[in-house]
């Protein structure tokens, strides 16, 4: 497994602004997926989906493992199967599993709003890719939902 990536950007938002993007659904629509249910509370699921450039759609289910309002978020990835099997049982997936992926996000006060720091997982392919390929593309995508982040905020601000 790749080691994940660590970006930090400020953002002219509250923490709780900030929060509230990274949490609703009707929010990450605006800047990280196509559709998105979640349930933003801790243990609560999300469901996000995405259609990507030759049409498919995709989606991912998650768990909210860490939820501390306005300050810290853990977004456990599900891998597909279990994803697959937890709508089918209705239980909780193994926490010792070590096949899901964290995305984690800290919030901060920041002289500009807030100071948004992401610890996130590189991508599985299935073409083999050397690392530094992957950790690339990945600061490249979330420097671009920064940038959509502090639009969305700047928009909002009075």
């Amino acid at each position: 497994m790749a080691r994940p990536v660590i970006l930090r950007s400020p953002l002219p938002g509250t923490p709780e602004q900030v929060f509230a993007l990274l949490t609703e659904g009707a929010e990450l629509t605006k800047w990280f997926c196509d559709a998105c249910d979640s349930d933003a509370r801790l243990g609560g699921e999300i469901h996000a989906a995405w259609v990507d450039e030759d049409g498919e759609p995709w989606d991912r289910v998650g768990i909210w493992v860490e939820f501390d309002a306005p300050h810290r978020l853990t977004l456990r990835w599900l891998p597909v199967q279990t994803a697959a099997d937890l709508a089918v049982t209705g239980e909780e997936p193994d926490a010792a599993e070590p096949e899901h992926d964290e995305l984690k996000f800290a919030i901060a006060p920041h002289p500009r709003g807030a100071m948004l720091t992401v610890l996130s997982p590189t991508p599985t392919v299935d073409t083999p890719m050397r690392p530094e390929v992957l950790e690339d593309a990945t600061q490249q995508g979330w420097q671009q939902c920064f940038q959509l982040l502090e639009q969305l905020l700047a928009q909002s601000a009075p």
